[in-house]
């Protein structure tokens, strides 16, 4: 399941930050095209799992950054995870998601690229690099 969990962040990332990645690297458009029609599902995927971090993440604050690092994610997943499937949850958030989106959208891609960082950072703390952050 941990493997997932950064997959499905580092995706998140990757179609939050579409827009600066095309136009940084036009050729990445195909695979981005790919992602697409899934992009909703992810983002419902990513609300949910964020929601479920930030409530797990007041246990964890008091291991230091370790702990700050997951209430940084789950708060980026709850954040990229409503842009992302917003279009599947319209319907349930009515006029006041409506005004959360448009006051967040236009830093849709800035999330998207901290998406790909932490899923990066939570990818090599698997890996135990970053293992002394859970005693500082």
């Amino acid at each position: 399941m941990y493997w997932l969990y950064f997959v499905i962040l580092i995706v998140g990332g990757i179609l939050g930050a579409a827009g600066l990645i095309i136009k940084n690297k036009p050729t990445a458009a195909e695979l981005i095209g790919k992602l697409t029609p899934w992009q909703g599902w992810i983002g419902i995927l990513l609300l949910l799992w964020g929601i479920w971090d930030l409530i797990q993440s007041f246990a964890l604050l008091g291991l230091g950054l370790i702990g700050i690092f997951y209430l940084a994610t789950a708060c980026v997943e709850i954040v990229l995870g409503f842009l992302l499937g917003f279009s599947l949850i319209a319907k349930y958030t009515g006029e006041k998601g409506e005004k959360i989106f448009k006051a967040v959208s236009p830093f849709q891609g800035i999330f998207g690229i901290i998406a790909i960082l932490l899923g990066l950072f939570w990818l090599l703390t698997g890996f135990g690099i970053f293992n002394f952050l859970f005693f500082v």
